[in-house]
């Protein structure tokens, strides 16, 4: 939510900078971040097609983290003709696990204001541990060059995108359950944000899934490596 196309150029738990030596990496701000942008999950989906569409794609892998893999869960259940292939890192709650998330999004859209950014917000986005320990210490500096980036919107962005939050959710589990296309779901063990419940649930619903978790620095490393291989067996699939 929080999170930027330069966010995920300082961190991304896959990286991407590296990955794009290898494939045709596609990133994009959803709404451009306005303020005034509909980032409920469903319209992001809408609008993650039409980015496909401008650049001439029809079947694609599609990735996103946390709220990213809630938009490309809705379109493999929507377009599943133009998904080859999913990466979800970091899937947050969903279902009866987010309802307690929804009431703190909408107590935190409540104190937003078009002139400052709330303490309530400063202090959530301060004690925030989704940039994992093993990361700061290979790479120090960057927990808060990532900090001062999602201190950064227009203030009125965080209401907007935390209204749209508490107003979204995956489909149904029956939905879900339906999608059939290659699938690596990636998870930090102990993210109370993005709980590997969550991560293990839908590993049980999406038939040929693959979870991995990240629990250190070798993990992280042997994840590139995983991704580009996760890569290049969808493209050779796709090819016989």
């Amino acid at each position: 939510m929080l999170n930027s196309v330069e966010a995920d150029s300082l961190y991304s738990m896959i990286n991407l900078n590296e990955l794009s030596k290898e494939v045709s990496v596609i990133r994009y701000n959803y709404c451009d971040k306005s303020a005034v942008g509909n980032y409920t999950w469903p319209v992001l989906t809408d609008e993650l097609f039409r980015v496909a569409d401008a650049l001439n794609f029809n079947r694609v892998v599609l990735g996103g983290m946390s709220m990213g893999s809630g938009t490309v869960v809705h379109a493999a259940v929507r377009f599943p003709e133009r998904v080859k292939a999913l990466i979800l890192v970091s899937p947050p709650p969903a279902w009866e696990m987010r309802e307690m998330v929804k009431k703190v999004y909408k107590k935190i859209a409540s104190k937003t204001n078009p002139n400052n950014i709330p303490e309530i917000l400063k202090r959530l986005i301060l004690q925030s541990e989704d940039l994992p320990g093993f990361f700061e210490q290979n790479y120090p500096g960057t927990r808060q060059r990532l900090l001062e980036s999602r201190l950064s919107f227009d203030p009125q962005y965080y209401s907007q995108i935390y209204l749209d939050g508490a107003a979204s959710d995956f489909p149904s589990r029956e939905q879900i359950a339906e999608i059939d296309v290659p699938t690596l779901i990636v998870t930090l063990p102990n993210d109370e944000n993005h709980p590997l419940k969550m991560a293990q649930e839908l590993i049980g619903l999406i038939k040929g899934s693959e979870l991995l978790v990240i629990s250190d620095y070798d993990d992280y490393l042997n994840l590139q490596n995983k991704a580009i291989d996760f890569l290049n067996k969808v493209s050779r699939d796709n090819k016989s």
